[in-house]
C-alpha cells in the first residue's frame, strides 16, 4: 500500500511539474493552505506533512520562480520553501514589503524570537550574551520595528519584553569588559529581570492572531 502511494505521488508530481507556472503555483498554494493551519511553528512547515518528492521537485522550485516573477509579493517570501542557506531572511523581506500585515509580523517575530533566545540562553552560565553587541542591537531594533507596526494588537506582556530588550541592548552596547562580565554588571544594577529575560513565542504577542495560526 505504501509503495503504491509513492508511485501515485511520483506520477502526480511528474505530471504537475510540466504544467504552466500559474497552474503549478495554484496547486502548490492549495496544498499549503490545506495543511498550514496544523503546523506547530507556522510558517515553518512540518516536514512529515510534505513528502520529499512534493517539496523538492514541486513546491521549492515553484516558490523560487514565484519570487523571481513577483519579488514585491510578501506571500512569495514568508515561507521557507525554496530558500537557500546564506540568503537574506525571507520573513524579514515579507515584513519589510508589508509591515502592517499581521501574517508577516508574526512570521518575522517568530524568527527573531528564536534568534534572541539562542543568544541569551547562556547569559546566566557563561556570563555574557553569545553574539556581539552590534548584532544584538540589530535584532532588538527589528523587534521594536515589528512591535511598532503591530499598534494596539500587541499584548501588554509583549510590550514589556520590547522595553526590556531595548534596555538590555543599551547596557550591552555600553558595557566595559574591563570592569567585569555583563552578568556581573546586570546584577550590580539590580536588573535580575534582564538576566532571566526570555522572548515570548510569537503567538503571545498578538491580541488577535493572524490566519492560519490557531
Amino acid at each position: 500500500m505504501r509503495k503504491q502511494s509513492f508511485v501515485s505521488l511520483e506520477t502526480f508530481v511528474s505530471h504537475v511539474a510540466t504544467d504552466p507556472f500559474e497552474v503549478r503555483l495554484s496547486i502548490c498554494r492549495h496544498l499549503v493552505s490545506a495543511i498550514e493551519g496544523y503546523w506547530s511553528d507556522w510558517p515553518a512547515s512540518d516536514n512529515w506533512q510534505l513528502p520529499d518528492q512534493i517539496g523538492r521537485r514541486l513546491i521549492d522550485p515553484v516558490w523560487r520562480e514565484w519570487r523571481e516573477r513577483e519579488p514585491t509579493n510578501p506571500e512569495a517570501w514568508v515561507y521557507y520553501f525554496g530558500s537557500v542557506p546564506g540568503e537574506p531572511s525571507g520573513r524579514e523581506i515579507a515584513f519589510l514589503l508589508a509591515p502592517t500585515g499581521p501574517r508577516y509580523q508574526y512570521a518575522f517575530l517568530s524568527e527573531l524570537g528564536h534568534k534572541l533566545n539562542y543568544e541569551l540562553h547562556e547569559l546566566d552560565h557563561i556570563e555574557r550574551i553569545l553574539c556581539e553587541a552590534s548584532y544584538f542591537g540589530e535584532l532588538t531594533a527589528s523587534v521594536s520595528a515589528v512591535a511598532g507596526a503591530m499598534g494596539e494588537n500587541i499584548t501588554p506582556e509583549a510590550a514589556e519584553i520590547v522595553t526590556r530588550l531595548t534596555e538590555l541592548a543599551v547596557i550591552y552596547r555600553n558595557h566595559d569588559r574591563t570592569s567585569g562580565t555583563l552578568l556581573h554588571m546586570l546584577r550590580s544594577l539590580g536588573r535580575h529581570d534582564l538576566v532571566e529575560l526570555f522572548v515570548l513565542p510569537a503567538r503571545r504577542w498578538f491580541r488577535v492572531l493572524p490566519e492560519p495560526v490557531r
